[in-house]
């Protein structure tokens, strides 16, 4: 591309998917990436093969318990409505906030008609994990041009086969800069490069501060203390973990509902949050209780007190959560049995150490878009 004052970047992402960590993420990174210096920052509209899954009402039902939800749904029009409502509000959100490409482009399109930029950045939500999509679009194969190729915080949580590690090779050593989410990772990515390593960096969302968080919120019409409960899946250990906090607290349960039925016997359920709605539910919680990344992220971003529930897998970046930020929140079965009212705080006593890490991040992506700039 030809030179000017304005570095122009196109990022990479799930930008597509109706979830509210991947649209918070994604806002994230392009709000950040906008503020600085000479930037001009556009989302690229890529839609690859199965975009639209998680906009779709109603799955093909493969087991008896798929059956059972599409039955439910079928039968409950009220649940219906508010799906519609959640999707109106969350195309909204996309529309406001993300600044998206004029042109949307599938993998036939990317590759005979590619985008120009000064730079690429790719990240971060599951975009290198071969067991959701494997998709050489994320690893830039379509740029001419030689433009800047980045890697910010792109998650992989699998790691790579050797057949997968072969495929993408030639790619991922054309990167300029690598940086990833999971340290779990670090070993496999940095099998694949050769000169350059790797990098562990934040997740976008830690890239702005709560200020910046705040000015797009949506604060709940809610005036009592409440616990907030926001749940992928709902386990027997999250239905007793939320009985436990109500019962410490004695305070009002408000469930973001992501699943047919309302296993926690909520005082307040919402169906149809859009994702600024999401961050003030959470800023605004006495108490968080929940078995997702993003929610928990939000929770250390503005100091509440907060317990993770595992879930079956994708455990191993809460414990990362931890490690950065000098916290003590996943629960397992022996501390939830002896939790006390005094154990619900989260002690942010040593949340500086996370504060540096998120420097640290902001300067690898700074310095990832402005070397050998003159201006």
């Amino acid at each position: 591309m030809a030179k000017s004052n304005k570095i122009k970047i196109l990022t990479l992402t799930t930008q597509y998917a109706n979830n509210m960590g991947a649209l918070l993420q994604c806002y994230a990174l392009s709000k950040f990436l906008n503020g600085q210096k000479n930037v001009e920052c556009e989302v690229l509209q890529y839609l690859p093969v199965g975009h639209n899954r998680s906009w779709t009402i109603f799955h093909k039902p493969r087991t008896l318990r798929d059956v059972a939800k599409l039955a439910y749904q079928i039968v409950c029009v009220k649940d219906l409505l508010r799906i519609r409502k959640k999707q109106a509000k969350v195309r909204k959100f996309i529309e406001k906030y993300i600044p998206l490409t004029k042109r949307k482009y599938s993998r036939k399109d990317i590759i005979s008609n590619p985008p120009e930029a000064d730079a690429f950045i790719v990240g971060s939500d599951q975009i290198w994990n071969f067991n959701y999509r494997c998709d050489l679009t994320y690893f830039l194969d379509f740029t001419k041009n030689n433009p800047r190729k980045i890697s910010y915080a792109a998650s992989i949580a699998d790691d790579w086969t050797e057949a997968q590690s072969e495929t993408i090779a030639p790619y991922i050593r054309d990167f300029d800069c690598v940086s990833i989410r999971e340290k779990g990772n670090l070993h496999c990515v940095n099998s694949v490069l050769v000169d350059e390593k790797a990098t562990v960096v934040c997740d976008p969302v830690f890239l702005l501060r709560k200020e910046d968080w705040d000015d797009i919120k949506v604060n709940p019409h809610i005036e009592e203390p409440y616990i907030f409960c926001y749940f992928l899946s709902v386990s027997q250990m999250a239905v007793e973990a939320v009985k436990k906090l109500r019962q410490l607290t004695g305070f009002k349960v408000v469930h973001l509902n992501l699943n047919a039925l309302d296993k926690f016997n909520s005082d307040i359920v919402i169906k149809d949050a859009d994702p600024a709605e999401f961050v003030g539910l959470i800023s605004n919680a006495s108490y968080v209780c929940t078995n997702s990344f993003h929610c928990s992220a939000f929770s250390i971003i503005y100091r509440r007190n907060f317990k993770f529930v595992p879930k079956h897998i994708a455990n191993e970046r809460l414990v990362q959560l931890e490690d950065i930020f000098g916290i003590d929140v996943i629960l397992n079965q022996e501390k939830l049995n002896t939790l006390s009212v005094e154990q619900l705080k989260t002690d942010y006593s040593k949340v500086a150490q996370g504060d540096a890490f998120i420097d640290y991040s902001k300067d690898f992506l700074l310095n990832s878009i402005y070397a050998d700039r003159k201006d």
